[in-house]
């Protein structure tokens, strides 16, 4: 493990750094409790080839994550900086598929996997809550108010249905407008977080499929926005990363 960087894609911070070989749980939640800053994960970046790096991310509970957009996004901007890549436009091999991305200076858009979801909603506490997935499991719940919403109380009457074997991402959302989604995100491993790119694109799939939003709108998480579109039937997600 070489070359660490702290790097924030939309309010999601990580410790990221060069895969030099196999690590243990432990070892990554002794990084995780080194660090300089409170992250959200930890991913290290194998280089393949010339238009191809591979991503290993772990959650900071030493667990591995089937995906994090906002991980891969970090990736991406990480491997042209570092030089493991000749093209702005190239794949991250990610645990759930292989994701195109494009760097452009600061912004980095990924063509993303298109989650699925049930289509009959779950009743709950006077709540009403969708199932989806993509390569990880999550429930998302409209409230009237994202930011005075108890996000961990509604997940305790969430967590008594037992809908989900492995545990879930809960997504709270509020639609602003045609274009606008604000949004709260509680991550399995983690706890709560300032932004999810894999639950962006389950909001924005789901919201936008069931007419409730147009195309070419925006997830607005507490640590940033991120703009979502349907374009010849890919899906893309764009947002910035920094350096922290």
């Amino acid at each position: 493990m070489s070359n660490f960087a702290y790097m924030s894609g939309t309010g999601n911070d990580f410790l990221i750094g060069k895969h030099d070989g196999p690590v243990s749980a432990i070892q990554i939640i002794a990084l995780v409790s080194d660090a300089e800053i409170e992250v959200d994960g930890v991913i290290f970046v194998e280089p393949i080839d010339n238009s191809k790096v591979k991503m290993h991310y772990f959650n900071n509970d030493g667990s591995n994550a089937e995906l994090c957009v906002n991980g891969v996004r970090c990736v991406a901007k990480y491997s042209i900086d570092n030089g493991f890549v000749k093209s702005n436009d190239f794949i991250v091999k990610a645990p759930v598929s292989d994701i195109r991305v494009l760097v452009q200076d600061n912004n980095v858009e990924i063509q993303a996997p298109i989650p699925t979801f049930e289509e009959e909603s779950i009743l709950f506490d006077n709540y009403e809550g969708i199932k989806a997935e993509v390569g990880n499991p999550h429930f998302m719940v409209e409230v009237d108010d994202v930011e005075n919403t108890n996000l961990f109380s509604l997940n305790n009457s969430i967590q008594k249905l037992k809908l989900f074997k492995d545990g879930y991402n809960l997504e709270i959302y509020e639609i602003v407008d045609n274009k606008y989604i604000k949004a709260r995100v509680l991550e399995r491993g983690v706890g709560e977080t300032d932004a999810c790119g894999s639950g962006a694109l389950c909001l924005f799939n789901y919201l936008y499929k069931t007419k409730k939003i147009g195309n070419n709108s925006y997830v607005l998480y507490p640590g940033g926005d991120l703009n979502l579109k349907f374009q010849e039937d890919n899906l893309y997600l764009s947002g910035d990363v920094i350096y922290l």
